[in-house]
């Protein structure tokens, strides 16, 4: 077992390499948002409750979904450059479409596909409860959407490194990339799960200060999940 480092530190360094730089890096997580929130608001066809236009909202929103990770690799490309001390810029989330767009959009897929995936058991009890509600129907329902957010939880945890990985390791495929954060995150899922819980006083707290804090915890978020990243690869190296 490697010598990790502990949340603290991790937070620590989180800290002190965004020093100077959080007008850069909130404006390219609120830049991310907007972008997020124009995309999904424009490619929304309809409101309506018709069966047909359910289904191509749905379809629709899984293309978005997976696109968008794109941001989610200049996001990636961003932090990692700030963490490695390098110099940062609001831009750097756009490096997605420009380095491996392929890789990313393969990524992100896993994500987007395995959500809607387990989504949809708990979507057919809801659907049955709204025609004919019943106690049964309501248990299944959530019991379902409990399972799907603990498969949603685990995979998001063993493939949490991948976005990093990619822009470390440009020359290997998506899978190797994904096999990588699997490998990576064996013995260290719960360590990512504790630090991700690890935040959730921050937001509360950034709630009731009427959600502006939350702009300055998110970049804090994400920078601390990239010293974990940091962190993982340098035991890995040492180990080798």
């Amino acid at each position: 077992m490697g010598n990790y480092k502990s949340t603290a530190e991790l937070k620590g360094i989180a800290k002190e390499q965004s020093l100077g730089k959080y007008g850069t890096l909130i404006g390219a997580n609120v830049l991310i948002f907007a972008i997020q929130l124009l995309v999904s608001g424009i490619t929304t066809v309809s409101t309506s409750g018709s069966i047909i236009i359910v289904i191509i909202n749905n379809l629709i929103s899984l293309i978005v979904n997976i696109l968008l990770g794109l941001l989610m690799s200049g996001k990636a490309y961003l932090y990692m450059n700030l963490l490695y001390s390098q110099p940062v810029a609001t831009s750097d989330i756009f490096f997605g479409f420009r380095q491996q767009p392929q890789k990313a959009v393969v990524i992100q897929s896993v994500f987007v596909l395995v959500d809607f995936l387990v989504s949809i058991p708990a979507q057919i009890f809801m659907i049955l409860y709204i025609n004919k509600p019943s106690a049964n129907l309501m248990a299944a329902m959530i019991f379902a959407l409990a399972i799907g957010i603990i498969i949603n939880v685990y995979i998001s945890l063993v493939y949490s490194q991948s976005f990093f990985i990619l822009h470390d390791f440009p020359d290997r495929s998506a899978k190797e990339i994904l096999a990588t954060s699997r490998r990576l995150m064996q013995g260290n899922k719960f360590r990512l799960f504790y630090l991700d819980v690890s935040f959730i006083p921050l937001y509360i707290l950034g709630c009731i200060a009427m959600f502006v804090p939350l702009l300055w915890i998110g970049v804090y978020r994400y920078a601390t999940s990239c010293a974990f990243y940091q962190d993982l690869i340098s035991v890995a190296g040492q180990e080798r």
